[in-house]
């Protein structure tokens, strides 16, 4: 082999080293960004939600009755659905970090791709925290109840 071939072996794996240390970075600062944003945005969720519960239970199911604003009701129910799921996303993205650490969320978000709620659920079951667990079970139940309940009352009008 010769000097110049050696020169480019080494280079290109220098190359791909650097690509790699580069992506790892990527991930724990999008990761470490995540949980900043996150853990400034989830008191306001956490507020968010509760106004969008109270909204759902109060004006939005009993809109839903009659037909003439059943339109209306399904939107809105649609609507707190996401702000549910965000809150619940949140929750469960900070738990999986502060439970397990950063690695489970990575296993979770790019691994797995199960995302870090499932993750969360386990780390709080394993470690015994069942206000936590109840918490991010009721987010998911209100999540996707809400969604399909929306998709449910759209389907239920005559366009």
């Amino acid at each position: 082999m010769h000097a110049k071939e050696i020169l480019e072996t080494i280079g290109g794996m220098l190359i791909g080293v650097a690509i790699l240390i580069i992506l790892i970075l990527v991930v724990f600062v999008f990761i470490y960004g995540g949980a900043w944003v996150s853990s400034k945005l989830l008191p306001w969720f956490s507020i968010f939600t509760w106004v969008a519960f109270a909204l759902v239970v109060f004006a939005f199911l009993p809109f839903a009755i009659p037909k003439r604003t059943r339109g209306f009701a399904s939107v809105a129910i649609l609507i707190s659905s996401y702000v549910f799921g965000a809150t619940l996303w949140m929750e469960g993205f900070l738990l999986t970090l502060a439970l397990w650490g950063v690695w489970a969320v990575i296993v979770g978000l790019f691994i797995a791709g199960i995302d870090v709620v499932p993750i969360a659920m386990l780390a709080a079951l394993l470690k015994g925290m069942w206000l936590p667990l109840v918490e991010l079970i009721l987010l998911a139940i209100a999540t996707f109840g809400c969604r399909f309940g929306a998709l449910s009352l759209a389907e239920s009008l005559d366009v």
